[in-house]
C-alpha cells in the first residue's frame, strides 16, 4: 500500500466515537399551552411522518404533510404556484410593529416562523417563558387580522410554531403542502413570499444556488439551503417553496455585505423537529452507531476514485441506524450530504477533521431525519441513508456534558477528557479535573448519575434561552480533593 500520510503530528484521540455523534433535537423553549401541541392528553404523534396531532386532540392529515401534486399537466408555471400558496403566508405584528412572516401548515392555524422573528416579543412578554401567553398579531393577504399564541419556540433551531386564535374556534385555515428539500437540487427553481420592509406579500424568485451550507447561524451546525431570491427585512421566517406550490423551507438569513444571498432552514428538518414536539418535547439527541479510526490510512481504492480524505469504520453497533443502513466495518466514509472533505487535506489530522464535522452534523439533525453518506466499499462507491436514532439517557447525559461543560465523562460519570475547542480548552491546570466527577452544579448537589442527567438537562434549558454564561461546578478530583469552580463556562450552541 502507498504512503499517503502527509501528517504524523499528534492530535487529540484519533478514535472518533461517532455513535456518540448527537442531534439537538428540541431544545427549545415550551411556552404556554405548548403541553397541548402536536400530541395533546398523551395522544402520540402517528408513525407517518404524514400528520400531526393538533392542539385540540385531532389529527390533521393535510398539516405538515408530504406535498401532493398542485397543478394540473406538467408544466406549472410560477404564476399558478403563486396563486396556489399566497394565501396560505401571513404577516407577523408584535407591540412594536413587523416582527417577519410566516407560513400556515396546519388547517387548525398553525403557522411556522423562526424563533429571532418572534423573539422581541419575548423581551416585551415579561414572563412569557414561563408559562404566560405571548401575544401576537397575524395579518392574511386580504387584510384580515387575528392573535396568535406562541406555542413553540425554540432559539437553536430558530424555529418557532404559533396558533391562530379566531372568534370561531372551528374555523379552519388554507394550509401549505410540505414538500421533500432532500429531493432539491442546485439550480431548481424556488421562490419566497414575505413583507419586505413592510411590503406585505410580495413574492421574489430564483434558485437554489447551493445546498448544506453550514456555519452561517449561531448555530453553525444548521444545514441550510442558499437561495439567490431576495430576502430583506420583514421577509424572515417566510415560506420558501418550488414550482409545484410544495414548502421545501422556511427563509432564515441574508448573508451581510452581500447581494442575492439568502438561507433557508430545509423543510426535512423542520418535519423532523416538529415530529420530536408531537412525541412529548423531549430533549432527546440522536445517535447513528458507528465508530471510526482516524489512525487508519484510506483505502488505495477510495484513492483510485479520487478521495484524499475519509475515515475508516471501526465498528458498527448492533440495533442502530447504521447497521440498519447497511455500514459494514472496513466501509471508508467519505461524503456526507454529497459533500466530500477532501479540503481539509491527507493524514490523520485531515481524517480527525473529517470526524468532527461529521459529528457536528449529525449533532444539528434531530431524530428521524435522513442522512445520506457514500462509502467505499469493494472498490466501489455506495451511497446509503440513515434515519437518525434518539439517544439513551446514558448517552444523552454524556452528550450534554460535552457540549455544556466541555467534559468528556466514562464509565461512573468519571471526566476522562476535555473536548477541542471548548472554553475550558486552554485554562490553567485544567487537566487536574480528569479523573475526578461532578459533585456539584449552580448550588445543586449531584450524588448519582441521575441528578447529573437531571441538572444537565435543566441547565441545557437555561443555556438555549442565552441565561447562562458562568455558573458555579463542584468537582471531587482524583486524588479526593473537593473544589468549586465559580465562573466555569457553559457553551450556548
Amino acid at each position: 500500500m502507498a504512503n499517503h500520510e502527509a501528517d504524523p503530528t499528534p492530535v487529540a484521540t484519533a478514535l472518533v466515537p461517532l455513535w456518540l455523534a448527537a442531534g439537538t433535537a428540541v431544545f427549545g423553549v415550551l411556552l404556554g399551552g405548548v403541553a397541548v401541541y402536536l400530541g395533546v392528553q398523551g395522544r402520540p404523534l402517528p408513525a407517518s411522518p404524514s400528520a400531526v396531532t393538533s392542539a385540540d386532540g385531532g389529527c390533521c392529515d393535510s398539516a405538515l404533510r408530504d406535498g401532493s401534486v398542485l397543478h394540473s399537466g406538467d408544466q406549472p408555471t410560477l404564476a399558478s404556484a403563486i396563486a396556489s400558496t399566497r394565501d396560505t403566508v401571513v404577516s407577523l405584528r408584535g407591540d412594536s410593529g413587523l416582527l417577519g412572516t410566516g407560513v400556515i401548515v396546519d388547517p387548525s392555524g398553525l403557522v411556522l416562523t423562526n424563533f429571532h422573528v418572534v423573539a422581541p416579543q419575548l423581551s416585551h412578554g415579561g414572563d412569557g417563558l414561563r408559562g404566560h401567553e405571548i401575544a401576537l398579531t397575524v395579518r392574511f393577504a386580504n387584510g384580515r387580522e387575528l392573535p396568535a399564541l406562541l406555542l413553540v419556540g425554540d432559539r437553536e433551531q430558530d424555529i418557532a410554531v404559533l396558533r391562530l386564535k379566531p372568534a370561531d374556534t372551528a374555523e379552519t385555515f388554507r394550509a401549505a403542502h410540505l414538500g421533500r428539500s432532500s429531493e432539491l437540487d442546485v439550480g431548481a427553481p424556488i421562490f419566497v413570499i414575505g413583507t419586505p420592509l413592510g411590503l406585505e406579500h410580495s413574492v421574489s424568485s430564483g434558485i437554489v444556488a447551493a445546498l448544506d451550507r453550514s456555519h452561517i447561524l449561531a448555530n453553525h451546525r444548521l444545514s441550510l439551503i442558499q437561495i439567490d431570491a431576495s430576502i430583506n427585512f420583514g421577509s424572515s421566517g417566510g415560506p420558501l417553496f418550488n414550482l409545484r406550490g410544495e414548502l421545501v423551507g422556511i427563509t432564515t438569513a441574508m448573508a451581510e455585505r452581500a447581494q442575492g444571498i439568502g438561507f433557508a432552514i430545509p423543510i426535512d428538518h423542520i418535519r423532523a423537529l416538529l415530529r420530536a414536539f408531537g412525541e412529548g418535547g423531549v430533549r432527546r439527541s440522536g445517535q447513528i452507531g458507528i465508530e471510526a479510526d482516524a489512525n487508519l490510512d484510506l483505502s488505495e481504492a477510495a484513492y483510485a476514485l479520487g478521495y484524499r480524505n475519509g475515515v475508516v469504520v471501526k465498528d458498527v453497533i448492533a440495533g442502530l441506524p447504521a447497521q440498519a443502513a447497511g455500514i459494514r466495518p472496513g466501509d471508508v466514509l467519505v461524503e456526507v450530504r454529497g459533500r466530500r472533505f477532501d479540503s481539509f487535506g491527507e493524514g490523520r489530522r485531515a481524517r480527525l477533521l473529517f470526524a468532527q464535522n461529521f459529528v457536528d452534523i449529525v449533532r444539528a439533525a434531530v431524530p428521524g431525519e435522513e442522512l445520506a453518506v457514500a462509502v467505499i466499499r469493494d472498490g466501489e462507491r455506495k451511497e446509503l441513508r440513515l434515519v437518525i436514532a434518539a439517544a439513551s439517557p446514558d448517552l444523552q447525559l454524556r452528550v450534554d456534558a460535552e457540549q455544556l461543560l466541555g467534559l468528556t465523562l466514562g464509565e461512573g460519570g468519571r471526566i476522562t477528557g476535555i473536548r477541542p475547542g471548548s472554553e475550558i480548552e486552554g485554562w490553567a491546570s485544567v487537566d487536574h479535573l480528569i479523573g475526578g466527577v461532578i459533585t456539584e452544579i449552580i448550588g445543586r448537589s449531584v450524588a448519582s448519575q441521575g441528578d447529573l442527567s437531571e441538572a444537565l438537562d435543566n441547565l441545557r434549558r437555561l443555556a438555549q434561552l442565552g441565561q447562562v454564561g458562568t455558573i458555579a461546578v463542584g468537582f471531587r478530583l482524583d486524588d479526593g480533593t473537593a473544589i468549586l469552580v465559580q465562573d466555569f463556562p457553559i457553551a450556548r450552541s
